[in-house]
């Protein structure tokens, strides 16, 4: 396996402190109060969009509310405790590594040039460059074309059921990274509970 092709936020960086205030403050402006663990969990075992359905919400209403509280949150975004040793290991392999996020670009390539690992990422592609959202394949056949990538080297690697269904979509192997355990049954090539486990996979090194 060559290609590895990551969902950012839950996978690489542990970003769901900040994007929950910031949900959380964006449903206040809304009237709502709810509970910053049932946000969570919407948002870990379904999707932000699923989040903001749930309360009847707009996108053009919520989503950028939900951009900028997080954006301001207090709460730390940061690289979890082995991401960027399973990049570097990875990459000394012969491994190149893609993101694939629903966040924006911008911010993605932000956070990653602020922990020193702009450089071990060949590409992100974040929501707003207009592809479908996961689970539609349309992004991953689009890093695969852009790249040349083989279909047989290449993993799409996420902590939800949409990241691997995007996967599976483009007839790639996939990853679950499940640390919460609450997500169900979901039909992953692999599951680990810690990142480095990825590094120990069959034909990874």
């Amino acid at each position: 396996m060559k290609n590895f092709i990551w969902d950012f936020d839950g996978t690489l960086f542990d970003t769901y402190p900040a994007m929950v205030d910031g949900a959380w403050r964006a449903l206040q402006d809304f009237g709502i109060t709810a509970d910053k663990k049932e946000i969570y969990f919407v948002m870990k075992k379904y999707s932000t969009s699923q989040l903001r359905q749930s309360y009847q919400l707009s996108e053009e209403k919520f989503t950028p509310l939900f951009h900028r509280y997080e954006t301001e949150s207090q709460e730390v975004s940061a690289p979890f405790q082995d991401t960027k040793l399973v990049l570097e290991k990875l990459k000394a392999h012969g491994g190149r590594h893609f993101i694939l996020t629903h966040r924006l670009t911008h911010s993605t390539w932000k956070l990653l040039k602020d922990f020193g690992l702009d450089e071990l990422v060949e590409e992100v592609v974040g929501i707003d460059q207009e592809f479908p959202r996961k689970p539609d394949p349309s992004s991953l056949h689009a890093i695969i074309k852009k790249f040349h990538l083989q279909k047989t080297e290449a993993m799409m690697i996420g902590d939800r059921r949409l990241d691997i269904e995007a996967g599976n979509n483009a007839g790639i192997a996939t990853c679950l990274y499940d640390i919460d355990h609450f997500l169900g049954d979901i039909p992953a090539t692999y599951v680990v509970n810690e990142l480095k486990q990825i590094i120990g996979l069959p034909e990874i090194i």
